[in-house]
């Protein structure tokens, strides 16, 4: 086929939904034009008024779990990580690497280039590189872009003290650098916490807050802050270092956007699919998370997808397989809520692992950002689409020399990658374990109904999800 059209309502980042006909040629996957339908012309592919078109969606913040070791493959590995980002609606993930063995050398960066070549997905992957102690930057500024973990969170890359820190940041000034905010030293104190939330506070967010933001400035770092969990103080921090000039572009995950301590206080069994680092706040940090995100002072919407399977997520309770032989973490869950609840529950508030999966529903929270949140069409194709394309953009050739994605990711425009995300905002989808794509086989959302659907995926003019 010579050329792909696609017609309906166009969704992006600076103007209003308006109905168009996106023009993708058959060969190279790009966009060749965008136009107002003519009368009795005839799309290839058409979308009533319930469907919205957007540029398609980019997750900047992913675990794939796979690297040379394979020790971690039971989980998730690239080819069902993206088969997950695929059904969510999702055309490019970008992953991180704190995989088994961490990727921080350039050698290790080539095995896995080479793996995501052999696994040949439409769904194009990038990769993150570590960045700890005695790691160096392994090209020029701009060339790479890197993932440091102030604070210890899942796997081994960790920075603890800011002195460090300071001494990390000098090698790579100027740089692109992702961050997990959190002082272990404040989590270390806070050790003695009933919930997650209490272990990891607000204050171990805000004082690695305090610590990072006047290296930034000074080591002139291009800094993305992950996963972030608090509005209020922290707002205010990185608001005031933005206005001295500083780059800092913010993440918020799902599960901060759907979830927060009142939740769990009301049904403390919610902890064993939310769990994450850095945890849920109270209900004032979720509404400021959510206007962040909707104004504009967060720019992505970024998973964290996390996947890790059911028996680990009930790691704590492990501590009566004595009593229960023979049975998985998940039966002798289900077993002593029947015989002692409130025991039950307190094992629920329990440090089990963090980390939950969410490639397979990101379209749905988009839908539901919309349809709930009243999010306008074009706060989500910037969270969603525009700013992810930005991130990634500037990294495709290098990661992908073969390949040629014209302007890239992010905007449906002339020129640009011929990826579209059709939401149909009319639906209902119920979230069902049997649907999922990840490899760890549940979601932290099952049994919910989201009020939307991924209609339809196109990656480079071919249409998925049929």
């Amino acid at each position: 086929m010579k050329t792909v059209t696609v017609e309906g309502l166009l969704a992006g980042h600076d103007r209003k939904p308006f109905r168009g006909v996106v023009t993708i040629d058959g060969k190279t996957g790009l966009i060749t034009n965008v136009s107002q339908p003519k009368k009795g012309q005839k799309a290839d592919f058409s979308f009533g008024d319930d469907s919205l078109i957007f540029p398609g969606f980019g997750d900047v913040h992913i675990h794939a779990r796979e690297d040379e070791t394979g020790k971690q493959v039971y989980k998730e590995e690239y080819q069902t990580a993206a088969d997950a980002a695929l059904h969510g609606g999702v055309v490019h993930i970008s992953a991180m690497p704190n995989t088994p063995n961490p990727l921080v050398t350039k050698d290790q960066l080539v095995w896995h280039r080479k793996r995501v070549r052999e696994v040949a997905h439409p769904v194009s992957i990038l990769n993150y590189i570590g960045i700890d102690p005695k790691t160096k930057p392994l090209g020029k500024p701009g060339e790479y872009f890197y993932k440091l973990y102030f604070g210890k969170s899942v796997g081994d890359l960790t920075v603890t003290y800011g002195s460090e820190l300071d001494a990390i940041l000098t090698r790579y000034r100027g740089h692109h650098i992702s961050f997990h905010v959190e002082y272990e030293p404040v989590v270390q104190a806070s050790s003695a916490g009933k919930t997650h939330s209490e272990r990891r506070p607000v204050a171990a967010v805000n004082e690695g807050l305090r610590i990072l933001l006047p290296l930034i400035e000074k080591h002139k770092i291009h800094a993305k802050l992950c996963h972030w969990s608090t509005g209020g103080e922290s707002f205010a921090m990185i608001a005031e270092y933005r206005k001295r000039g500083c780059d800092i572009v913010l993440e918020v995950s799902p599960l901060h956007l759907l979830f927060d301590t009142s939740m769990t206080d009301a049904d403390p069994s919610l902890w064993l699919k939310i769990q994450m680092n850095p945890a849920i706040q109270s209900a004032e940090h979720r509404r400021a998370l959510l206007k962040g995100l909707k104004d504009g002072f967060i720019q992505f919407l970024a998973t964290d997808h996390a996947p890790h399977t059911e028996e680990e997520k009930y790691a704590a309770f492990a501590t009566f397989a004595g009593e229960y032989p023979r049975k998985s973490n998940k039966e002798i869950a289900d077993a002593l809520r029947a015989k002692d609840e409130a025991l039950y529950f307190a094992t629920c508030t329990a440090n089990n692992t963090s980390g939950a999966p969410w490639l397979d529903v990101y379209g749905l929270v988009c839908a539901w950002l919309i349809n709930e949140q009243k999010f306008h069409p074009h706060d989500v194709a910037r969270a969603a689409a525009y700013y992810p394309g930005k991130f990634v953009n500037p990294h495709l050739k290098q990661q992908f020399p073969k390949q040629n994605f014209g302007k890239g990711f992010g905007e449906i425009k002339k020129g640009f990658v011929g990826s579209l995300t059709i939401l149909n905002l009319k639906k209902k989808t119920k979230v069902r374990r049997e649907d999922q794509k990840t490899k760890c086989g549940w979601s932290p959302l099952e049994g919910r109904t989201m009020p939307g659907a991924v209609e339809a995926v196109f990656i480079r003019g071919v249409r998925h999800g049929e």
